[in-house]
């Protein structure tokens, strides 16, 4: 399973909004989504304002930019987020689902400039890759594949996956600032950091009834039902509203960051708030429809339960990054807001 709501099995490491919030919480975000560079060569033009070399550390090591790019190739699956907000258009994007035309979610359309990049998916055609002559690649939200790696490596620099971390529970935060840094601009990746987080902060500031609430997030997919581990990037974010993850999440622990539930299991899940994703896209009475054991969980018939009729937000939540937690927060809060008002 990859870290979008394409989900499989378990992978082993890797009212409303109130008034303050819409004031503080969606502003500071909106702030957060990176520069306003709007020039119809993006991509070269921030990246121009970096200063180089620039080198950073991933698991595999050092890596060196030694100069600005003018082509930079983005194959991690959020990673063109962080360069969007940066002002750079890649020439090749990580397509999360089918259903991103542009290859990017909603929340990033307006940042390619009306640019439609090379779309990817794994196992990654090497070929094409060369093909679009990239200066630079990011696959940082990645699988952290030794020999994936070593392959991109060949064709450019390659920014693989930060080190001490594991795929699907990279923080959106070290993301961020490895990429702003190899692009030779570290202090806006701090900047896109310090602003994403303190739009969180805000989220939970203005409704201290999250506080200490507990959550699980499950997933419908392929006729199963499975449930997000404390360390999943999807976790992170609601984390920071000031939940916590539910006891059968904890019991979990950290070494994966899916699990399936079997339906006698469905009732561990529970908490003050569930939140229940659909990998299809599905209208919830279709989704309850085919997965019975999820309506008749205690939060359904109580009234805890958020289920996002839109697909996008299920997919910014996913993507869990400084151009989609706005979107997050600016969608899901309400929901959930009114779900435990």
């Amino acid at each position: 399973m990859s870290g979008s709501l394409l989900g499989g099995r378990a992978m082993s490491r890797r009212g409303f909004l109130s008034a303050g919030v819409m004031g503080i919480g969606a502003a500071a975000l909106v702030a957060a989504c990176g520069t306003d560079d709007k020039s119809a060569n993006g991509d070269a033009t921030a990246a121009s304002k970096g200063h180089f070399p620039a080198t950073v550390e991933d698991k595999f090591g050092s890596v060196t930019v030694k100069k600005a790019p003018s082509r930079v190739l983005s194959l991690g699956r959020t990673d063109h987020d962080v360069l969007l907000a940066l002002g750079i258009v890649p020439v090749g994007v990580f397509q999360f689902v089918p259903t991103m035309k542009h290859g990017v979610g909603v929340w990033a359309e307006d940042r390619l400039k009306g640019a439609t990049p090379k779309f990817f998916r794994p196992p990654f055609n090497f070929e094409e890759v060369g093909a679009l002559e990239p200066d630079v690649i990011f696959n940082v939200q990645s699988s952290g594949d030794d020999a994936e790696y070593k392959t991109l490596n060949k064709y450019a620099p390659t920014i693989g996956l930060p080190k001490n971390t594991a795929p699907n529970q990279v923080p959106w935060q070290t993301s961020t600032k490895l990429i702003a840094t190899a692009l030779g601009q570290p202090d806006q990746g701090d900047k896109l950091v310090a602003q994403t987080q303190a739009g969180l902060s805000a989220v939970a500031k203005e409704n201290p009834k999250f506080n200490g609430r507990t959550v699980s997030i499950l997933l419908a997919y392929g006729g199963k039902v499975g449930v997000y581990t404390a360390n999943d990037t999807r976790m992170q974010v609601v984390t920071a509203w000031g939940f916590k993850p539910s006891p059968y999440v904890k019991s979990l622990g950290t070494t994966d960051y899916f699990v399936d539930l079997s339906p006698e299991k469905m009732d561990d899940a529970d908490a003050d708030l569930v939140i229940v994703l659909s990998q299809q896209g599905r209208p919830k009475k279709d989704t309850f429809a085919q997965y019975p054991q999820i309506e008749r969980m205690a939060a359904n018939k109580e009234g805890r339960m958020v289920y996002p009729e839109d697909p996008n937000i299920g997919l910014a939540l996913s993507a869990a990054s400084v151009l989609s937690i706005p979107y997050v927060v600016h969608e899901l809060v309400p929901l959930v807001a009114k779900t435990l008002s």
